[in-house]
């Protein structure tokens, strides 16, 4: 397709050279015109063709009719956050927190015949990326926190995966509801990593060839019922796990201080790969630390913005055992490895991460996995170092004993991260926490997802109203702690324009032409907004409504794993109706 594109591309530049004077030839205008109306006629055609494809298909039964419908299924009442916002702590309050993990890869992973990898489809493993070696761990990691004012306790698990839907979130949600009733939880929130290569938890990157065919006959057909893309008897081991792990994290809560600190390395540690239109990025670390007053462990909480995708796909020695096929938490795991080994509990947020990407170290790796190593514990390093002076770090013997070896820097040109470091000051966080988490509808307007969604290989559900339109409820939340600090919760890959603004919300720089008609994160709550992103729910990308095109390629592939094209806009209008209903 791309050379297809290029020849046309090429034809339709020297027809204009030959038709227009020299003078009033601009080719780089002309290269950009015409590469725009080839991509809206490539997203034509496509939506076209796959709409096409999906309209004769019946739905599962996870698409209802609205009267089935409840808008309040995933918050359901008893998980909304807060009902009373506080603006200052209370003179007796208290932070409490307490924190678990543990592994979600099961004993007996080898006598499953339906784990795969979520995060890549490869023709290199013909579509089908089993599972075949546990490389490093796949964990959920959790934090209780209570600010001691009697509001009750909030709750946070974070996942090693690619995502988790609405209707496992919702799932894990229920199996705790008589325990969140009797310890006073005002709220259970579940993230993900993203990484792309946890075993899959979502559905979309199982044996593609073996069973997309058969769904697609039973799609039009009409005979014999779906089956979804994960396997039910992982999901439940998941489900078991992750609730566990929260009740142990509730048991764990004990009384203490905490602090912040964060330091911002632009685009040194991670960069904007593959959307061009867009300009911003969140390169902050952002460090928070519990300490108990007993002298127990006391817990990291970090929260910065970049892809865990670097291990899994094979690069030069690779074997066939690690091409797409191996279990790895990606730099999230080796960054918990260097803090653990430091003396503390390790809890990670992944931020607003629509192509944003590790840039690793510059050092000799043999396998995408020791890329991911080699970054994780870089960022670990950092993350711990944030308030160190140079020579402070330089008289560390923990951190300077990770540093790389000669080996591993022949030939290289790294330089040592802490080469010219400046810390940063660690604040404390007043005892306040207010939480409010809302429900959004939004449309599915991208033909592959409710493509996904009919054949049953996402776990939505979905609302169907009577004129056709397909909807499913996600959800969004706001969170402070402290008296400054604030930060949004966001379901999905979120283009860091729609937070902090950016060149794709602007009418000359985007698809279609039009400024973005929403506020962003910072016009709504401030400029040093935190995201959480992969929060309570997975819907793929969202990118600006203005910037919208469904033509694979040209910068613009995030749109075929989006909802569609009023994602943005739907998500943004809840923001600013959550920020009004907050008062």
């Amino acid at each position: 397709m791309k050379k297809i594109l290029a020849f046309i591309l090429s034809a339709v530049m020297i027809f204009t050279l030959t038709v227009t004077p020299a003078s009033a030839i601009d080719i780089a205008e002309v290269k950009t015109v015409v590469t725009d109306v080839l991509c809206k006629a490539l997203a034509f055609v496509f939506e076209g063709l796959v709409n096409g494809i999906v309209a004769p298909i019946r739905e599962g039964d996870n698409f209802i009719s609205e009267e089935e419908y409840l808008s309040d299924s995933l918050c359901g009442g008893l998980y909304d956050g807060t009902d009373l916002f506080l603006s200052e702590a209370p003179a007796d309050a208290r932070w409490s927190l307490g924190s678990a993990s543990a592994s979600l890869v099961p004993e007996d992973w080898e006598t499953y015949s339906d784990l795969y990898l979520g995060g890549y489809m490869s023709t290199d493993n013909y579509m089908s990326n089993d599972v075949r070696e546990i490389l490093d761990d796949m964990r959920v990691r959790v934090i209780a926190m209570s600010d001691g004012t009697g509001r009750g306790t909030a709750v946070f698990a974070t996942i090693d995966s690619i995502g988790l839907g609405n209707s496992d979130v919702e799932g894990i949600r229920r199996m705790l509801d008589g325990f969140a009733q009797a310890k006073g939880i005002n709220s259970i929130n579940i993230f993900t990593t993203h990484s792309h290569s946890g075993i899959d938890t979502q559905g979309l990157w199982t044996d593609i060839l073996g069973t997309w065919p058969f769904a697609f006959i039973k799609g039009y057909t009409g005979m014999g019922d779906y089956y979804g893309g994960t396997s039910d008897r992982y999901m439940a081991f998941l489900y078991e796990k992750v609730s566990l792990a929260i009740e142990a994290a509730v048991a764990d809560m004990e009384e203490g201080t905490l602090v912040y600190a964060e330091k911002d390395f632009g685009t040194k540690y991670a960069s904007i790969d593959n959307r061009p239109s867009a300009d911003a990025l969140d390169g902050r670390i952002k460090r928070f630390t519990f300490t108990p007053d007993s002298g127990s462990t006391p817990t990291v909480i970090v929260n910065m913005a970049a892809h865990p995708s670097t291990a899994g796909l094979a690069t030069g020695s690779d074997s066939d055992l690690v091409k797409g096929h191996g279990v790895s938490g990606d730099y999230v795991y080796y960054m918990g490895e260097v803090i653990n080994g430091a003396g503390y509990d390790f809890m990670f947020f992944n931020g607003a991460i629509c192509g944003i990407y590790t840039d690793t170290p510059d050092v000799n790796t043999d396998r995408r996995v020791d890329k991911a190593a080699a970054y994780g514990k870089e960022m670990g390093k950092i993350t711990l170092a944030l308030t160190m002076t140079q020579t402070e770090i330089e008289a560390d013997s923990y951190l300077m004993g990770l540093s790389f070896t000669e080996e591993e820097l022949a030939g290289r040109s790294y330089t040592p991260w802490y080469e010219g470091w400046t810390p940063v000051t660690e604040r404390q966080v007043a005892p306040l926490l207010n939480i409010k988490l809302k429900n959004v509808e939004v449309q599915i307007t991208n033909p592959v997802i409710l493509l996904a969604a009919k054949l049953k290989l996402v776990n939505y559900t979905a609302k169907k109203t009577e004129s056709g339109d397909c909807f499913i409820t996600t959800e969004i939340g706001y969170m402070e702690l402290g008296e400054d600090l604030k930060i949004a919760f966001v379901p999905g890959e979120f283009c860091a324009d729609l937070a902090y603004g950016g060149s794709s919300l602007k009418a000359e720089n985007s698809a279609r032409g039009r400024d973005f008609s929403e506020q962003t994160l910072a016009e709504l709550f401030g400029e040093d907004i935190l995201v959480f992103g992969m929060a309570n729910d997975a819907v793929g990308y969202i990118v600006p409504d203005n910037d919208y095109l469904m033509c694979i390629d040209f910068g613009h592939y995030h749109e075929t794993i989006s909802l569609g094209q009023s994602t943005a806009s739907t998500l943004m209008k809840g923001f600013a109706e959550l920020r009004d209903e907050i008062g």
